[in-house]
């Protein structure tokens, strides 16, 4: 097997740990989860969310970005489908801003189970975009250079990363005080929420279109 370039691994570590915050839908969808569900959702979601990144991240690594910018088509169908569902949980949201509160989920049936985790892994995959901007990464941090055992740790890292700073904000979320505020103000935080996938969902979708 061949040996981790340690130096390479920890530049793109550094780079990565100030990547994590940045705002996007990864993080609206896990804070609405802990604001609205169960432990057991946060968790679910998170872990589709990671298969997604895991996805994402190892077509970066096998070129994909390469077949995105041979097929045009490709790159706009994927960011339209995705801008898509982003809308359609931004409506979704703001329907439900105009409803009564919903009863907390208990989340124990399979069924229920799966339609997290896919939510999770959906809203990861949504934007094809991000294999483009992984590999820019992988590009700027020399992964792409590195041999593929560095490559698929930089994976790693990626999920280690993700998944400690998404448990965290569902940890916060799911604190007493926050899901307070949260039934005091739920209808204006989740028609904010809406608002915002809706942002991200219309300008994925722009951009496919305007390029």
């Amino acid at each position: 097997m061949q040996p981790i370039d340690t130096t390479i691994l920890a530049t793109f570590a550094l780079f990565w740990l100030a990547i994590v915050p940045t705002p996007g839908p990864n993080i609206l969808m896990v804070t609405h989860v802990a604001m609205t569900r169960t432990p057991r959702h946060v968790a679910l979601a998170i872990a589709g969310n990671m298969a997604g990144i895991i996805l994402l991240a190892s077509l970066a690594l096998l070129g994909w970005a390469a077949l995105l910018q041979a097929f045009p088509w490709l790159r706009l169908a994927v960011n339209i489908l995705g801008g898509a569902y982003l809308l359609y949980v931004g409506l979704k949201l703001i329907g439900r801003a105009r409803q009564p509160a919903p009863p907390i989920l208990p989340g124990e049936t399979p069924a229920e189970d799966w339609k997290t985790v896919g939510l999770g892994f959906v809203t990861a995959i949504s934007n094809a975009q991000a294999i483009l901007f992984i590999t820019s990464i992988y590009a700027v941090t020399g992964v792409l250079q590195a041999n593929l055992a560095t490559g698929f740790a930089t994976v790693a890292i990626m999920v280690a990363m993700n998944a400690s700073y998404l448990f965290l904000l569902g940890w916060l979320f799911r604190r007493e005080p926050v899901r307070r505020a949260y039934q005091r103000f739920r209808r204006g935080f989740e028609g904010t929420v809406g608002a915002l996938f809706l942002f991200f969902g219309g300008r994925l979708i722009w951009r496919a279109v305007m390029r």
